[in-house]
């Protein structure tokens, strides 16, 4: 049914549940309004809006000459308030509008504009805004602490009162506590003195099985095996017995003690107890080549350690370091390393003999003690010890040594173990720690290393034949002292034993800070306080403080802020401290730097967010605002 809406006189209903009211309005399909009324004073004078009489339905605009013919389509969409589309025809209307063609024009260009600025604006951001964090590509053994163990004394797995290499495989465990990835065979592996030849293992710590597949155990766990190798010394103190023969050298090796002391031979033979080969001859150059390519490329060990190689100069009578030697084992290093992982040769040097070497390589390839030969330590002489490499153009050094089994390379001074301890973990490089260190163990006195209180062996072995007691007996084992369970023990808010630190410098030194961060050092000479700071570009840089006052002593208070040229921020957290924990162990737990107090003989550690200041940069401006 169609009505035509012009010619309709049907009143608008007038109850309130009527659909058109008084002054309804409805829109159509253009966006116009009809209005209803029902009331004649209330007619617009507008013919054009309102030419119909009162109380009918009016045609709606002048501009709207369509009826609707439908009463359903009315029903929908004028009675429903409801909008209309506008038609393909009117569409194209606006399509070809000069006006609308423009303002399309304008939204168009802003819209690429826009694109366009923000891409600029992301190039610029990204050139002006700090780079990302730079982590240096480190070398397995530029990232793990090299343990060094002599396995004749770590563990007996077979009740015969020797160590042996299964011993080492039952305290995998421990050496995860420890976060230990890399294991030093000492020379002890090979056999006897009447067949020390460098090439075979001594049946009582292991046969070739046991050796191979120890050490791919130790490749599946990410683990690395080293060996020792004292390729540059005869076997006895007589200079004729040697590796490579068991018949004497053709030359003889001459003991120039006899001579001279200050010679760098007799020097060699006080340190190591053997005297020099002489590397100018060379069935000793030949046989030394064959002991580095077997280990490091037929047994795929992971690196060696040899002793430093000298050669004999007939004009002056005098041995002298031979860098031609150790440019050929480098050589012969490289040469494997190009089907195989990354090899080291680390040089076993006496530390009495550290400052002769001058090569920046051989240098970074040796091990150097914290301090040496100095019985009284102080703030200033730590910081000296730093700065002295600087001072030689030389770099910070690779390897750093907590101790040594050799009688001239005693370390006696008033550091506490804890502090050689921390400095040898976090001045940087690879600490190369041997057996029983942790634990404050005195090699030198008992080489047994000791598990348990147990006696007669610490938990070494569960032999008891007489022959087993009569040997421990000869190792002056103490296990009372210090063994592994009772340092695990001692550990909480009073003071924590030397394994506890060292297991906590183990993990600490795995941060990026610690692993190719920078190293600043300096000292306080009124508080005797010393103290080196670590910190990686966009890492959590790191204090650590040593009061090295005698204890009795008062506690000193101090701005650390200040006291650092404003090196550290104010605001900073706390990590560590030994013997005793004063602060709340949480790195969310804010401290003033400017208001401390440390206890003598204490190690504090302490640390702060990174800092949008490069830590190079900010130690430059702090060298020149001290200088001036």
């Amino acid at each position: 049914m169609s009505v035509d809406i012009r010619s309709s006189t049907a009143a608008v209903p007038e109850d309130s549940n009527s659909i058109l009211i008084d002054g309804s309005k409805v829109k159509s399909k253009f966006g116009h309004v009809a209005k209803f009324t029902s009331s004649e004073d209330n007619i617009s004078n507008d013919d054009e809006l309102y030419p119909t009489p009162i109380g009918k339905i009016s045609q709606i605009y002048s501009s709207c000459d369509q009826q609707i013919d439908n009463q359903d389509y009315f029903d929908k969409y004028f009675l429903n308030n409801q909008f209309i589309g506008l038609n393909k025809e009117e569409l194209k209307s606006y399509i070809n509008n000069n006006y609308w063609k423009r303002i399309r024009w304008i939204v168009g260009i802003s819209y690429c504009v826009f694109i366009f600025l923000l891409f600029v604006g992301a190039i610029i951001s990204i050139l002006i805004s700090p780079k990302c964090p730079h982590k240096s590509k480190l070398h397995w053994y530029e990232k793990d602490i090299i343990y060094d163990i002599d396995i004749q004394m770590f563990r007996d797995s077979n009740r015969d009162g020797h160590g042996d290499i299964k011993g080492l495989h039952e305290k995998f465990d421990y050496f995860e506590k420890n976060f230990i990835k890399t294991i030093l065979f000492r020379s002890t592996i090979f056999s006897n003195q009447d067949k020390f030849d460098l090439l075979t293992i001594n049946p009582q710590v292991a046969n070739e099985t046991h050796l191979q597949n120890f050490r791919k155990i130790l490749h599946r766990k990410d683990m690395n095996l080293m060996i020792d190798l004292p390729l540059s010394s005869t076997n006895d103190i007589n200079g004729s017995q040697w590796y490579g023969n068991i018949q004497p050298l053709s030359n003889k090796i001459k003991n120039t003690c006899e001579e001279n002391t200050l010679n760098l031979a007799c020097r060699y033979f006080l340190s190591y107890g053997r005297l020099p080969l002489d590397f100018n001859q060379l069935e000793i150059v030949n046989e030394a080549e064959i002991r580095l390519r077997y280990w490091l490329s037929t047994q795929k060990f992971d690196g060696v350690r040899v002793d430093l190689p000298l050669e004999f100069n007939e004009e002056t009578g005098l041995y002298n370091i031979s860098y031609k030697t150790i440019h050929q084992w480098n050589f012969i290093k490289n040469d494997i390393e190009k089907n195989t992982k990354t090899k080291l040769i680390l040089y076993d040097i006496p530390f009495d003999l550290n400052n002769l070497i001058t090569e920046n390589d051989l240098h970074k390839k040796i091990t150097h003690p914290v301090i040496y030969n100095q019985s009284l330590v102080t703030a200033k002489q730590l910081n000296q010890r730093i700065q002295s490499f600087k001072f030689n153009h030389l770099p910070v050094p690779k390897f750093w040594q907590f101790g040594s089994l050799r009688i001239d390379d005693e370390i006696q001074n008033n550091l506490s173990k804890q502090s050689l301890l921390t400095m040898a973990m976090l001045f940087g490089g690879t600490p190369v720690v041997l057996y029983g260190e942790e634990l404050g163990l005195e090699q030198k006195k008992s080489r047994v290393m000791l598990w348990t209180p147990d006696k007669p062996s610490g938990g070494f072995s569960s032999c008891v034949t007489t022959d087993c007691l009569r040997l421990f007996s000869l190792y002056n084992i103490d296990p009372s002292k210090t063994n592994v369970k009772r340092e695990e023990a001692i550990h909480g808010n009073e003071q924590d034993s030397l394994l506890i630190l060292f297991r906590y410098l183990a993990k600490l030194r795995r941060s990026e800070s610690f692993q190719f961060g920078l190293l600043e050092t300096s000292y306080d000479i009124e508080t005797n306080i010393f103290w080196f700071i670590r910190e990686a570009a966009g890492f959590r840089g790191y204090i650590i403080v040593l009061n090295l006052n005698e204890k009795g002593k008062e506690i000193n208070h101090l701005s650390l802020h200040e006291l650092t040229n404003y090196l550290i921020p104010k605001s900073i957290s706390y990590e560590y401290q030994w013997p005793k924990t004063y602060f709340q162990t949480s790195n969310k737990t804010h401290i003033n730097s400017d208001n401390l107090f440390l206890h003598p003989q204490s190690i504090s550690i302490f640390s702060w967010k990174s800092k949008l200041i490069q830590p190079n940069i900010l130690f430059k401006k702090a060298e020149n605002h001290l200088a001036n």
